[in-house]
């Protein structure tokens, strides 16, 4: 999610140097034969060897207050797009 977050465009020239873009790498796990632990973890750029061993349950992490299936969810400032 913050990944796709990250893609939205600014439309203003002043605030696009504030925001971080997150690039995702690697390949798309196989719907067929998932990885094992976090299926995602082939293209997380937080992903840790815990990733490969346990699927992260889905539950309300530290500092956020909405579910999340990550071992390393934090919650993540918003930049704003347009001046308020």
């Amino acid at each position: 999610t913050q990944a796709l977050l990250s893609a939205v465009p600014v439309p203003d020239p002043t605030l696009r140097d504030q925001k971080a873009i997150i690039r995702l790498t690697g390949d798309v796990p196989s719907p067929i034969s998932p990885p094992s632990g976090c299926r995602f973890r082939t293209r997380c750029w937080k992903a840790q060897d815990v990733c490969a061993e346990q699927v992260p349950l889905l539950e309300i992490r530290s500092g956020s207050d909405h579910p999340s299936a990550c071992h390393f969810a934090e919650k993540r400032e918003i930049v704003a797009t347009h001046e308020a």
